[in-house]
């Protein structure tokens, strides 16, 4: 926010913080009505500009932090540099925690701020990877360079300040050389921003990076040559302490915990500890997910003290079931052997298996990968995430096959690791990425599903459930789920360079063609997804997490009861032993009955923050058994029911379907009362008895 108003001569500095999105294969830029994972990159620079405002050493100028996303967004450079640049004001673009697959499209962007008259930089994993690993500057960053465009290589906690008054004083520099790795114990946590939330499916979704590096070395990784093997850790207070911020102020309910490996964070047991005493003593129910080994397991106390925490999900870098791909990527950690016991370890702590399977081994064919997933379905894992071996710029698997002067596809953006982005000797050309397709389809089939969902507790159904539909939704668009959203745009205008912009008739009708299908298949995923919770819904009256509030008002209300019930015992002693005694056998049956009435509520969770009204939850249910919802399990009969009214329709057959218009009717309304239930259950994560 700006900290003075705004005049002709106020001298003002401004930061753009932009995440750039990527091009699709058709050179449309990949953006969605709503996106799904927000950027903690923006949350973290976000953080980190704000302490650099707040220093005083801007206190003579009037400064403003933008938060821009291109995956969510549209990012109009003319309109923004009439509202930010001009006499005594200057603004910086900055292109932030910028990927490879992303470079291409950053590159764009921060050449075109360059000549609308800011300042231009960039930073992120594909530039601090690529100079970190390469003999001289890679040739897309000198181009950069050459352009006027700054890169900043490297973690910035420790200069951002000193990089913005550079900005200010008119002498930033070309390349910013970060070596030493800061310490973060005590850096800005990633500061959250209540309008970018909304721009998002779940506004109560929250990231933070409570440490960074890893002490592994696998080849395929960007992380150890950017952020080192030596874990840097947030302090425990610090990020408890934001956890309560954000739950008070931006009702942030669950995290991702960005950690590459937050089992080897030194303070993971400091920072469970702090959420298991929100959840135990302050009622504030918050949940996770991380990422972790798969030997994180084995460690002592570990698995206890997250579920206790609020661990719905964690995702488990697997990578392979063929010991030999494991040894060539020098993932040595991994034992196949260990896996399934793994699996069922963090199943019975409740907690949910999340894999991260990589395609494209040097021991990997079709058929072999084909096998892997079956084992996988057969191992219990509840979520897998399928990403083609992609050498990105920053990993020794990029530095082997640049020495050995393999192909490597020379277009960063199909470095997103659904393209073949070099050459496999046991893959036909195409064969690899149909081999990926085909394990998605394979493992987030309806029937797999299915099965999933049916043996998941009521803390992990509704988090596997909506991940699936989002799986489902990016299948249908061909795009890795990492990168969508939900509905997406394509501006007709802000293409690539060198794709032909349509005119306005042409991209009308194409995106009106476009949109048809995505409509059908919504409606079918619907109707698909409504059959799966018809089929695989845990019975129980309503969701845990949102019972706190009537739990409390229970428990107030038994112990206004058990004091009033003393008060009356104590005064009715008086009158004699009879009337005590019949008070004490009265009072200890109706104890025993409150006791037996909302037992179930007791055990049964805590409200999400307040966000669904307790009534609401109470109608739901009652009407639910008010219909007997709960004995409906699946819609086949009515799926069957539309098949025939559709056949009567195609044959003409008018007088068949007027006569059967009562039922139709009737059928309808059940659509719709199905249809409701559904939606309500699925956007307020209740279960059902």
């Amino acid at each position: 926010m700006s900290l003075f108003k705004k005049t002709k001569t106020q001298p003002s500095l401004t930061v753009l913080l932009i995440r750039p999105s990527k091009y699709d294969d058709d050179g449309y830029v990949i953006r969605y009505w709503k996106g799904v994972l927000p950027s903690n990159t923006l949350a973290c620079l976000h953080a980190l500009t704000r302490q650099a405002f707040d220093s005083g050493r801007f206190d003579h100028i009037s400064t403003e932090i933008v938060l821009l996303d291109d995956t969510v967004q549209d990012i109009e450079i003319d309109d923004l540099a009439r509202r930010y640049l001009g006499p005594n004001r200057k603004a910086i673009a900055g292109l932030v925690g910028v990927q490879s697959n992303q470079f291409p499209r950053a590159a764009d962007l921060a050449r075109r701020f360059q000549k609308a008259g800011f300042m231009a930089m960039m930073g992120g994993f594909h530039v601090s990877g690529s100079i970190a690993l390469a003999q001289t500057m890679p040739a897309e960053c000198q181009a950069l360079l050459d352009d006027g465009v700054t890169l900043v290589k490297g973690e910035v906690e420790d200069v951002w300040g000193d990089i913005l008054k550079d900005a200010w004083e008119g002498r930033l520099q070309p390349f910013y050389n970060i070596e030493e790795k800061p310490d973060i114990t005590n850096a800005p946590i990633p500061r959250l921003d209540t309008k970018y939330q909304k721009r998002f499916v779940f506004q109560s979704f929250g990231t933070i990076d409570a440490g960074r590096g890893c002490p592994y070395n696998c080849s395929f990784c960007t992380i150890i040559n950017v952020q080192g093997r030596k874990m840097r850790c947030r302090s425990a207070e610090s990020i408890v302490q934001q956890v309560v911020d954000n739950y008070r102020t931006h009702q942030v309910l669950y995290y991702f915990f960005t950690d590459d490996n937050f089992a080897r964070n030194r303070n993971w047991e400091q920072i469970l500890d702090g959420l298991i005493d929100l959840r135990e003593n302050h009622k504030m129910l918050i949940e996770f997910m991380m990422q972790v080994d798969t030997k994180a397991w084995k460690i002592p106390r570990f698995m206890e003290k997250a579920t206790r925490a609020g661990c719905t999900q964690v995702f488990l870098g697997v990578e392979s079931l063929n010991s030999a791909n494991l040894e060539a990527a020098d993932k040595h950690q991994n034992s196949v052997d260990d896996m399934a016991e793994m699996v069922n370890a963090w199943h019975e702590a409740g907690t949910a298996c999340h894999a991260g399977y990589i395609i494209g081994f040097p021991f990997d064919t079709p058929e072999s990968v084909a096998l892997d997933v079956e084992k996988l379905k057969g191992m219990g894992l509840d979520q897998c995430s399928f990403f083609m071996l992609t050498p990105l710029p920053g990993s020794m698997d990029h530095v082997r096959l640049m020495e050995s002067g393999a192909w490597i596809e020379p277009d960063f953006n199909r470095f997103d690791s659904f393209h073949e982005t070099t050459r496999h000797p046991n893959f036909k050309e195409g064969e690899w990425l149909e081999t990926y397709e085909k394990a998605w389809h394979s493992f987030c089939s309806p029937e797999h599903m299915r099965g999933i969902l049916s043996r998941c507790n009521d803390h992990t159904y509704w988090g596997i459930f909506k991940n699936f539909m989002w799986y489902r939704s990016a299948l249908f668009e061909g795009i890795h789920p990492m990168i969508s959203g939900l509905w997406r745009l394509k501006p007709r205008t802000d293409r690539r360079p060198g794709a032909i912009v349509q005119g306005r008739l042409g991209h009308a009708w194409r995106r009106a063609g476009e949109s048809a299908r995505a409509v059908k298949f919504y409606a079918r995923l619907f109707l698909e997804l409504q059959d799966l919770w018809l089929q695989t819904r845990i019975r129980h009256d309503v969701n845990p997490r949102y019972l706190q509030g009537l739990r409390d008002n229970v428990s107030q209300w038994s112990e206004n009861l058990g004091n009033r019930a003393s008060e009356l015992r104590h005064s009715l002693e008086e009158r004699g032993t009879q009337a005590r005694d019949w008070l004490q056998d009265g009072a200890h049956d109706l104890s025993g009955k409150v006791r037996a009435r909302f037992s179930g509520l007791q055990t049964m969770g805590a409200i999400q923050g307040g966000i669904l009204n307790r009534r609401i939850s109470r109608t739901v249910v009652h009407l639910n058994r008010a219909g007997k919802l709960r004995y409906v399990t699946t819609r086949a009969q009515l799926d069957d029911y539309w098949r025939r009214v559709s056949k009567w329709v195609r044959q003409g057959r008018v007088i068949r379907v007027s006569v059967e218009t009562p039922r139709i009717a009737w059928n309808l309304l059940r659509e719709m009362r199905l249809g409701v239930a559904f939606a309500i259950y699925f956007m307020h994560e209740l279960t059902i008895d």
